[in-house]
């Protein structure tokens, strides 16, 4: 490990030691910078290794679309899949396949798939709409 990568602390948020916290930014960084070559991606793993822990730090561990808390043990412990929703996930922020992150539930990044925050905010925006109109929810 390079003397900047011992430099990486989590977030309060995560509360996690250091030495798990740069196990996850490692595996997600390695992983998410592999699937996205394999879609024509070209940015480094420590670029991703980067991008990512500045998400985390931009976190404050509420989900920036549904505004509930996210489970930090799914970072380092096994959970059932059931319990899995409130995990936090890597995803991209705009649709290019650049070292450009932020932290979601996985919850939200499933919902979310490969929309642009404000086209997900949108169809979101249409559900509920049409769940009023529907009598799905009472206003």
């Amino acid at each position: 490990m390079s003397a900047h990568q011992s430099s990486y602390s989590p977030p309060a948020w995560c509360a996690i030691s250091g030495d798990l916290y740069r196990r996850v930014l490692n595996r997600e960084a390695v992983a998410v910078t592999k699937r996205d070559r394999k879609r024509g991606g070209g940015y480094r793993v420590k670029d991703a290794l980067d991008a990512i822990h500045g998400a985390f730090h931009r976190s404050t561990g509420i989900d920036p679309y549904d505004g509930m808390a996210m489970d930090v043990r799914c970072l380092v412990l096994p959970v059932e899949p059931s319990q899995q929703w409130r995990c936090p996930v890597v995803g991209h922020r705009r649709l290019e396949l650049i070292a450009d992150f932020e932290i979601v539930s996985k919850q939200t990044q499933q919902a979310k798939g490969s929309m642009t925050a404000e086209d997900y905010i949108n169809h979101c925006k249409a559900v509920v709409l049409y769940a009023e109109r529907c009598g799905r929810l009472q206003a």
